[in-house]
């Protein structure tokens, strides 16, 4: 089976290269059958000639130019929607920019599926996982939504919000995922549950990103602008999601 990493990135010039050369280090040491695509979203930096001139040392990496008429980026959902086209692998895992997530953690999910399982979910929140400088605010409201989910749609996975996945690609043909945001993370996963794919997660690692990347998109969560404004934002699209989702979850089970 083929393995396409997707890997969004917004003005990520200074971690792209290393974010792309570790990927690439730990999927052929793995031994797999792989393509790296990396979504250059409307940035304004170096991140798109970065990639170009990697793609040509390196035939593995795909760019691709994600342009915009808005500035800045368009938003996590609609990066990896418009990376989802491209795809040629059989698996397809999203894969952080900043390098929050552990490239070595990728075997772990690519097996899973291998096992058999249609969508695996890297949990930073179960046993044997790591997490290191995550903001407490984010983590409350992590945790919030995601015991939402397993509640409403009684699921027993722990961190259904998690983008770092890994997903058949049939899934996705079926899921179709109309977000635009983070919220695309939780999108899949629940449809895969409404149709009855088969779910499971393993313990994966997860840090803040280096200092040499500043601020992470999520680093404003000290500022009050950022807890007035983003944040309620963020929440509204996770509760507008979850409610249109549920009411699909109950129809199926009725028609069961």
């Amino acid at each position: 089976m083929k393995v396409s990493v997707i890997i969004p990135a917004h003005n990520e010039e200074k971690l792209i290269e290393k974010t792309i050369k570790r990927i690439y280090d730990i999927m052929t040491k793995s031994g797999y059958n792989y393509e790296i695509l990396v979504i250059d979203d409307n940035s304004n930096d170096k991140t798109g000639l970065i990639i170009e001139r990697l793609s040509k040392i390196n035939k593995k990496i795909i760019p691709i130019h994600k342009k915009t008429r808005t500035k800045g980026s368009s938003g996590l959902g609609s990066a990896l929607r418009f990376g989802f086209k491209y795809c040629s692998g059989d698996i397809i895992i999203p894969f952080m920019g900043d390098l929050s997530d552990n490239p070595k953690d990728v075997p772990k999910l690519v097996n899973k599926i291998l096992d058999g399982y249609d969508v695996v979910c890297g949990s930073r929140f179960i046993e044997g996982s790591t997490i290191a400088g995550y903001p407490n605010l984010k983590l409350l409201c992590n945790r919030i939504y995601n015991r939402l989910f397993a509640f409403l749609f009684h699921m027993k996975i722990k961190d259904i919000s998690n983008a770092f996945k890994a997903y058949r690609k049939n899934v996705l043909k079926i899921a179709k995922p109309k977000s635009r945001g983070f919220e695309i993370t939780s999108e899949i996963v629940l449809k895969s549950h409404i149709y009855g794919f088969k779910i499971t997660e393993v313990p994966v690692g997860w840090r803040k990103r280096e200092k040499e990347g500043g601020e992470s998109k999520f680093g404003s969560f000290h500022s009050p602008r950022f807890i007035i404004f983003k944040l309620v934002r963020i929440g509204f699209s996770y509760v507008k999601l979850t409610l249109s989702l549920w009411f699909k979850f109950l129809s199926s089970k009725i028609i069961e």
